[in-house]
């Protein structure tokens, strides 16, 4: 009976690890499987940082195939040009995108640890223009507020963009118009919903909501990165370069 019991035992703790080895496993393909979009004409290719890096040398794991040999790529020049985005860690997932007469030469190099996160900076709004402003200068315009009013233009809001490891994004602030009778106004923001890299940019992708309810993606914005460390994010869009530092809770 004991003898029994024991083998019962055996099983039953055999069947549990079997099952917890089991959920890492599709945990770790789905956390990989995030990784592996790629946009019809992309040519980034994404996996894990391995041991033996230097500044010089990229060890790299390819996602898509975990059981091969790394790959070993030249960073040197994208070291010189400022195109190594994050520190790059052992076990970090990467973004490399391959130069195009060397396979063997990364040009760029994205640490997706660190791109994945909530950004935030601050923005100051402007006076609001109502009808019966119209035909003055902006200086006039504020000599005229009191000083209650005239504080409120120094007052900033918060932005934030959370860019997810699933490609998705998720962007907070001023949305739209503002009301009529409203003293201040902040720039508005686009309505981030995705996000992709290509070749080396970030693509942002703005979403709304159709008649009928669903979501589409209606403008996209290409970005450059500047810099992209643990703290600060900068990003060069059409018109401007925007700095964001990360969002502590």
């Amino acid at each position: 009976m004991k003898q029994n019991l024991f083998v019962i035992l055996a099983v039953l703790l055999f069947a549990t690890a079997c099952g917890q080895q089991t959920e890492k496993s599709n945990s770790m393909e789905e956390e990989i499987d995030s990784f592996t979009t790629v946009l019809e004409g992309d040519s980034t290719i994404y996996g894990l940082v391995c041991d033996g890096c230097t500044d010089t040398i990229l060890v790299f794991l390819p996602i898509k195939n975990i059981s091969a040999n790394p790959d070993t790529f030249n960073i040197l020049e994208a070291t010189r040009q400022h195109r190594i985005f994050g520190q790059l860690n052992v076990g970090d997932k990467v973004a490399v995108v391959r130069c195009p007469a060397d396979s063997t030469i990364a040009n760029y190099v994205i640490d997706m640890k660190t791109l994945c996160n909530t950004w935030r900076y601050e923005a100051l709004p402007t006076l609001h223009v109502r009808a019966d402003m119209v035909g003055r200068t902006e200086k006039q315009m504020i000599n005229n507020l009191p000083d209650s009013i005239r504080e409120l233009l120094s007052i900033p809001h918060e932005y934030t963009m959370q860019i997810k490891s699933d490609n998705t994004a998720m962007s907070r602030g001023q949305f739209g118009q503002v009301e009529e009778n409203a003293v201040v106004e902040y720039p508005p923001i686009k309505r981030y919903g995705q996000w992709h890299l290509f070749n080396g940019k970030l693509l942002l992708m703005e979403i709304a909501l159709d008649t009928l309810g669903a979501t589409n993606i209606v403008s996209t914005d290409t970005t450059e990165l500047i810099l992209l460390e643990s703290d600060t994010l900068v990003l060069k869009f059409k018109d401007e370069i925007r700095g964001y530092g990360v969002k502590t809770n």
